[in-house]
């Protein structure tokens, strides 16, 4: 499932192409490539070379190459520049340049049974072959089928009577599945996925080597989970698009759509690599995509940026192999198979002091990321759609020390948003610094674990995970440091919708030493404890305190000094904003002012008499997590909305905004029964999340989705969706409507369930809290972690594509304008249409902070671009935030 992904880079390309053009010049020489051009040309813009390669080949340290529109189905392999002479790989910015890492499949002709082939030689180790159809990923055939988003599985179960490394399952297709990979996600406890290949068959049984064979908690059998698919068999070929590839016989088979191949592209992947800076240091790449393959600095890389990327369909594989005893820090044993493909996925940034920045990274089987090294910097991207295999390849996977990973939004990750392997990584984790990321709809494919994960007996000296928000999300914590791990500082973090605890230290029957958790919010959907740390035999020095949240602090009371748990707010009135959309910052009159103490280089920029308690300071501007790329901003402000069950249930529970509430159906799964949601009023989205919490079966065998704007004429189906995952995703146009419909179209053995809903759309919702940091482009003024500089007349900051409904604006400014100066908002661009006029105030100070509002002299809706434009003097005001609603 692609999830609007081709509009949202293009956006993104015209919005990084022209200022890479201007930057691209250095103090060599200029050379460039275009589709046009020819590799004996001169280089020159009138007579540019063909490939990139062939520009590569003539540069020297300080040269530049710049890359017209166009594919390039090439792999690149720069040279190195020097710190003050870099080698630079650049689009010149009038259009995209795509790095394709695949080559067209011809010659198909007609194979029988439905199938036709093509012979051809995919070079790859077959296990990362990859194939697109009409530029989108088609699925390897595989029992039972799937839809096409492979973050929403559909699972066979296998009988009570299964065995450790055998499968009885009545409802197995009658075929010879010798050969096949069977993908595990089965176990007491399954914390991570598995595969074999399939050694026999016959009928409703089949035989399996390989997975992680110690049982429990991950194994086949008699226990609580018994999921499985198969993969990688003729046999499975039975749905339009699927393939098979016969390694034997270099013959590609598919399943044709409807109506054959004529009309039709298939490309399969050629180049795991398609920028491969292993042997490279000194090279900035900027505004390049790539398709079907990915990027990598290698471990000797240094000073290599790359910069507004857009990398699609970066990693694929289908089996999860044990990890090679060479690839790892510690003794090997069993449990290391969720380690498997953490080192050969994903955008990798190796080596020591290189940056990965402002980059959109989708669609892989494994890592969005992963960064090894010491040094290295990743800030300001877009990751998601990731890790769908299972194992633990997180949106971010950081090994190493001194590593800077801020500003990323990570979203729709198969495990953790942000992770750390201890077997490959070692127990030194020193110096890190993991700030203003938003985690956010992780855990798609597991259920122990969380959107910040770190595993396992970690010594974190010196790390700091700090101002991270996490929600929504399928697993269990919103911060965990597991098993044994210590000396980690966490503070003013934020976690609502996270299962059982905002953040948890495990010491898991071992030692959880000097852990550290303070100034942190927690809100709705922890039904556990706010922050828990237990199980430790030792607990010597930690320390909990200034925590804001709805349930208790606990921590085991063993070591020497004791941990201390103190000054903290436990209670179900914080005076938060609006904790169900996760703003929970304090409101005058919260018991959280003034109430906290004072914690050496934690507890900074304090107003009042006394720091208060929670991740933030009242008075202060807000804080805000993720990146500033258009898709960064997507969730639609949650507001008063009802349910109506077709079975007369009380179905509030479902659209509640608290993930562990639950609406449950009075009957079993059957087509026909419907859930019906009132907005409240109208609101524009394009994608609806279907959340089960973490329940394993009582999620919809498929349903549909209609909407409405008057509650009595219905679209039709807009998306229908199949799979069996905790959260089952519905995409569709956008839609502006009131009235949500929810149907199901199958058959299930349990009674439907839903936990929470939640609707996204393509851009920000601007009846939320727009924080002006966040803001897509900004013009003059600088941006800060929580506000922006004082932008002076002329100077804006704009937000794409905002969803818009109300009449009246308010901003929270601070301005020391006596007189004469304004914000205007202007729609669509910065010299649009002015919709209104807001007259700025004096504050007093730059750093003192007022919300000032204007009604707007007509009600907006729909979706615009909106500019806020500063007029009237030199300083106009420096802005945290805006917002505009009824």
């Amino acid at each position: 499932m692609r999830l609007r992904q081709l509009s949202v880079l293009a956006a993104v390309t015209a919005l990084v192409a022209l200022p890479v053009q201007a930057q691209a010049a250095g103090p060599g020489r200029t050379y460039h490539v275009a589709p046009w051009g020819g590799d004996h040309a001169s280089g020159s813009p009138s007579s540019p070379l063909r490939t990139i390669g062939e520009c590569l080949s003539r540069v020297h340290p300080g040269d530049t190459c710049l890359i017209h529109r166009g594919t390039y189905r090439e792999q690149v392999t720069p040279p190195s520049g020097t710190k003050d002479a870099p080698i630079t790989l650049a689009a010149y910015g009038d259009g995209a340049v795509t790095i394709d890492g695949t080559d067209p499949v011809t010659g198909w002709k007609d194979a029988g049974g439905g199938l036709v082939a093509a012979d051809t030689n995919l070079p790859l180790d077959p296990d990362f072959n990859a194939v697109f159809l009409d530029n989108g990923r088609a699925a390897e055939g595989r029992w039972p089928n799937s839809g096409s988003d492979p973050l929403n599985t559909t699972w066979a179960e296998a009988d009570p009577t299964s065995t450790d490394q055998h499968i009885d399952d009545t409802d197995l297709p009658d075929a010879d599945w010798t050969g096949a990979t069977v993908h595990l996600w089965a176990g007491s406890n399954p914390w991570a996925q598995q595969t074999g290949t399939v050694t026999a068959t016959s009928p409703g049984k089949l035989d399996f080597k390989g997975g992680n064979y110690r049982c429990p908690p991950l194994c086949m059998g008699n226990q609580n989970y018994r999921n499985y698919y198969l993969v990688g068999s003729k046999a499975a070929l039975d749905q339009p698009g699927e393939w098979y590839y016969d390694r034997t016989e270099h013959r590609l088979y598919m399943v044709p759509p409807s109506g054959g191949m004529t009309g039709h592209t298939v490309t399969a992947k050629h180049r795991l690599w398609g920028v491969d800076l292993t042997d490279s240091s000194y090279v900035a790449v900027r505004g390049l995509d790539l398709w079907g393959t990915s990027l990598r600095t290698g471990k000797s890389s240094s000073g290599v940026v790359a910069d507004g990327l857009h990398a699609t369909y970066i990693s694929e594989f289908s089996t999860l192999p044990m990890p090679p005893d060479s690839d790892l820090a510690i003794p090997p044993f069993e449990g290391h198979i969720v380690a498997s493909r953490i080192l050969d996925s994903g955008v990798q940034i190796l080596g020591t002091g290189n940056t990965l920045k402002n980059s959109e990274i989708s669609q892989s089987a494994g890592d969005g990321v992963l960064v090894r090294g010491s040094g290295n910097t990743i800030t300001g991207n877009y990751i998601h759609d990731v890790g769908w295999m299972g194992s633990y390849t997180p949106g971010i996977e950081i090994n190493g020390n001194d590593h800077t990973v801020t500003h990323n939004t990570i979203r729709r990750t198969g495990r953790a948003s942000i992770d750390t392997a201890w077997q490959l990584n070692g127990t030194e984790f020193h110096g890190n610094r993991i700030a203003y990321n938003d985690l956010s709809e992780a855990m798609r494919t597991s259920r122990d674990g969380s959107p910040f994960y770190v595993c396992c007996s970690l010594d974190g000296t010196g790390t700091s995970i700090d101002h991270n928000t996490s929600h929504d999300a399928d697993g269990q914590v919103g911060f965990y440091v597991d098993n044994y791990s210590g000396h980690f500082l966490l503070h003013h973090n934020v976690a609502w919708n996270t299962g059982s605890r905002g953040t948890f230290f495990n010491g898991h029957t071992g030692p959880s030493i000097a852990n550290q958790d303070h100034n942190s919010s927690y809100g709705v959907g922890i039904n556990g404890n706010s922050v828990l740390l237990s199980g430790a035999t030792d607990a010597s020095g930690s320390y909990i305190s200034n925590i804001a949240g709805p349930k208790p602090v606990t921590a085991t009371q063993t070591g020497d000094p004791l941990p201390v748990v103190r000054s903290n707010l436990i209670t179900d009135t914080p005076g938060y904003t609006d904790a169900v959309n996760g703003e929970l910052w304090p409101t005058a009159g919260s018991p959280a002012v003034d109430a906290g103490e004072t914690i050496d280089g934690i507890t900074t920029d304090v107003r009042g008499t006394a720091p208060d308690i929670g991740a933030y300071e009242y008075g202060e501007p807000i804080w805000s997590t993720g990146c500033d790329l258009p898709g960064c901003q997507e969730r639609v402000r949650h507001g008063a909305w009802t349910a109506t069950a077709s079975d007369g249930t009380d179905a509030s529970a479902a659209v509640d905004g608290d993930i562990n509430t639950r609406w449950t159906a009075a009957a079993a799964q059957t087509p026909g029964q419907s859930l019906t949601v009132d907005l409240g009023e109208t609101r524009t989205f394009d994608r609806l999340s279907l959340d089960a919490g973490r329940d394993t079966s009582g999620q919809p065998y498929g349903f549909a989705v209609s909407v409405s704007r008057d509650g009595t004429d219905w679209s039709g189906a807009l998306a229908r969706v199949s799979g069996r995952s905790f959260t089952q995703d519905a995409v569709f146009p956008t839609r502006t409507a009131r009235y949500v419909r929810i149907t199901l179209t199958a058959s299930g053995p349990a009674n439907w369930v839903v936990n929470d809903l939640r609707l996204y759309g393509d851009g920000p919702d601007a009846s939320a809290t727009l924080q002006a940091e966040q803001a897509t482009t900004v013009r003059g003024a600088e941006r800060g972690a929580a506000a922006t500089g004082v932008l002076d007349s002329g100077e804006w900051i704009g937000f794409r594509r905002a969803s818009v409904r109300g009449d009246r604006l308010t901003v929270r400014l601070a301005s020391t304008c006596a007189a004469g100066c304004s914000l205007q908002l202007r729609l669509d661009a910065p010299q649009g249409p002015v919709a209104a006029t807001l007259p700025v105030r004096s504050t007093g100070s730059v750093d003192t902070w007022q919300e000032q509002s204007v009604t707007l002299p007509r009600r907006l809706s729909g979706v615009h671009s909106l500019y806020l434009v500063a007029k009237g003097g030199p300083r106009v005001a420096r802005l945290d935030w805006l917002t505009i609603r009824s």
